[in-house]
């Protein structure tokens, strides 16, 4: 195909906890992982992707003892450093002529129809990024659900020439380089709702949900459907 779509996720690469290296921070995490992210990746209609998770230097063996432990990740959903990630994707993208890049956090969701989404969508000329302003924002912690916007979240995925990639071109953030400055960048905007946001006991997110905003309980459930097997 001439599209290539890769979910990106900095699983422990960035940070200075100390934390972050040690077994049981990363048992926990993957577990996080496996509950949360995993099922939602697939669940994705489309298995037509590459997902990398960045992991730091120094703790890829320790990653790979917890790993051998547990069921076997789908071939296409792989931990590594970041110079392994870097070299999957260049081999994946061979022979391609666009790839776009998703970011994802590591406990968070996409709908299942998303990577399909960007198989589909054709952007304007000049775009540079698709930001997903709309979704739902999910506190696990008291079990609430509600409809959330963002006017520049964390979810976006960037647009390449594969040949672009391949020299070494990355599209850099603007102003201060965060999350809040993709909306700065060339883009256009998703209208649907295609991400959830997890709040749950492990992250240091400070979201909260008002009490308007809470969906009902059946609600709930329907939402999630889309975003994540039960099983």
């Amino acid at each position: 195909m001439d599209r290539k779509v890769v979910i990106e996720i900095n699983f422990n690469n960035f940070g200075l906890n100390p934390d972050r290296l040690t077994h049981q921070w990363l048992e926990e995490r993957i577990g996080i992982f496996r509950n949360l992210t995993l099922r939602s990746l697939k669940k994705q209609t489309s298995q037509n992707f590459l997902a990398v998770l960045k992991l730091a230097g120094g703790c890829t063996d320790i990653v790979e003892r917890i790993l051998a432990t547990q069921e076997p990740l789908p071939p296409h959903i792989q931990f590594g450093t970041s110079i392994e990630s870097k070299y999957r994707i260049e081999q994946y993208i061979q022979g391609a002529q666009e790839l776009y890049i998703a970011r994802l956090d590591s406990d968070d969701l996409f709908h299942e129809t998303f990577v399909q989404q960007l198989h589909d969508y054709r952007p304007q000329p000049g775009t540079v990024a698709l930001v997903n302003c709309h979704g739902y924002l999910w506190d696990t912690v008291n079990g609430q659900l509600a409809e959330y916007y963002h006017h520049s979240p964390q979810f976006y995925t960037f647009i390449y020439r594969v040949q672009d990639y391949l020299d070494g071109f990355r599209v850099k953030l603007p102003g201060r380089g965060t999350h809040g400055n993709v909306i700065d960048l060339p883009h256009e905007i998703f209208t649907g709702r295609n991400y959830v946001n997890v709040i749950h006991r492990s992250n240091s997110s400070i979201k909260k949900i008002r009490k308007p905003d809470i969906l009902p309980p059946e609600a709930t459930g329907l939402v999630l459907s889309h975003f994540m097997t039960f099983f």
